[in-house]
């Protein structure tokens, strides 16, 4: 049986890079053949203003960005798949009425968790000060840029239109669905949209967003579509700590049981985690990212080719190697106080393979 000597190695590259003031801080976590290490914690969760400096925790909870996507989105897509209240055909349009013209009756649900339905990639739908319903009208009108299936366009607004549809179909709005099915029978207790103000001090700064430092954002997702959207979106605004996610994975692990509650089928585990564009610019499972054998992955060089995983623009990242059982959780506050740093895209196929590396010693 492996211990945390075992994966020292992986978490030193870590620690390097916070060392070096590459990234002001991280928590990483390992799981691996029904063991988990860490969650470890590196650095600093908050750097400015200078009074409220903090020191990252193993409980740091953080901004997910666009690992929302996966942990959030598809997670309630697979359940109402598993309940038989959506299927992968179902054109949009029977969701989303407003959903017309220019080809978009072709769109169908799998499109959308492909990222291949011709949406772009992004549209602005904050600057206006839109709410939720006037983002969504914005998307179901924004034009197709290319021939739906023909392409993968990792897209955002695929994302929050699916959190949309969700909430049609279930009466719900999308946190409340999520924390009553899923988090909350998981007991991923510190996973939640729209945190409350009293975890402040335990969650991770993120980017500036005004002139002084007093303008850093803490508590308030960083995504500006997903702020339109009132801090409930589906392509981000999911907050959560390591260990959370960590059950996460284990869930996926485990044929979508985790501690006597069986959340997700088999079945469906196994559809989200296939690709579905062969021959395409991205292996696309649904929402995940398939490893398959890519030249480039955030993976790093020594996953399996059936690994998949997710990443996220505030510097977090989610593994999973069922060839191996192994999970890799790796969060970092890369965004803050400033964007302007992309030290973590070397870091993350660095860390997964010096964790690869310790499987099986």
């Amino acid at each position: 049986m492996a211990n945390i000597a075992d994966f020292r190695r992986a978490f030193e590259v870590v620690k390097e890079y916070v060392d070096e003031g590459k990234i002001p801080g991280a928590v990483a976590l390992i799981g691996y053949n029904g063991q988990e290490y860490g969650p470890v914690a590196y650095g600093w969760a908050q750097l400015v203003p200078e009074a409220q400096k903090r020191l990252m925790q193993p409980d740091t909870i953080f901004d997910m960005a666009s690992c929302s996507k996966v942990m959030g989105t598809t997670t309630a897509v697979l359940m109402l798949l598993d309940q038989g209240r959506m299927r992968l055909d179902d054109p949009v349009q029977h969701f989303v009425p407003e959903w017309q013209g220019e080809g978009r009756e072709k769109v169908r649900i799998r499109h959308l968790l492909t990222h291949s339905s011709g949406l772009p990639a992004w549209v602005d739908c904050f600057s206006k000060g839109q709410g939720p319903a006037e983002v969504v009208q914005q998307i179901c009108t924004t034009p197709l840029e290319y021939a739906t299936g023909e392409h993968v366009v990792y897209s955002c607004l695929g994302f929050i239109l699916l959190g949309n549809i969700i909430e049609r179909i279930t009466g719900q709005r999308l946190d409340q669905f999520l924390v009553k099915h899923a988090f909350g029978p998981l007991q991923m207790r510190d996973t939640m949209y729209c945190p409350p103000e009293d975890l402040r001090g335990r969650i991770a700064a993120t980017e500036r967003k005004g002139p002084t430092d007093e303008d850093v954002l803490v508590g308030v997702v960083h995504d500006e579509n997903a702020r339109a959207m009132q801090g409930v979106s589906g392509n981000a605004g999911l907050f959560s700590t390591a260990r959370d996610i960590g059950r996460f994975c284990r869930l996926y692990l485990q044929g979508g049981r985790l501690d006597g509650v069986q959340l997700l089928s088999p079945a469906v585990i196994e559809a989200a985690t296939r690709s579905y564009t062969d021959g395409k610019e991205e292996d696309r499972g649904l929402g995940w990212l398939i490893r398959g054998d890519g030249v480039y992955s955030s993976a790093g060089d020594l996953m399996s080719p059936r690994a998949y995983g997710h990443t996220g623009f505030t510097g977090t990242s989610i593994w999973i190697d069922p060839t191996r059982d192994l999970y890799c959780v790796l969060l970092t506050n890369r965004v803050h106080p400033s964007r302007e740093n992309d030290h973590h895209i070397r870091l993350r196929p660095l860390f997964h393979n010096a964790a690869v590396a310790a499987c099986g010693r």
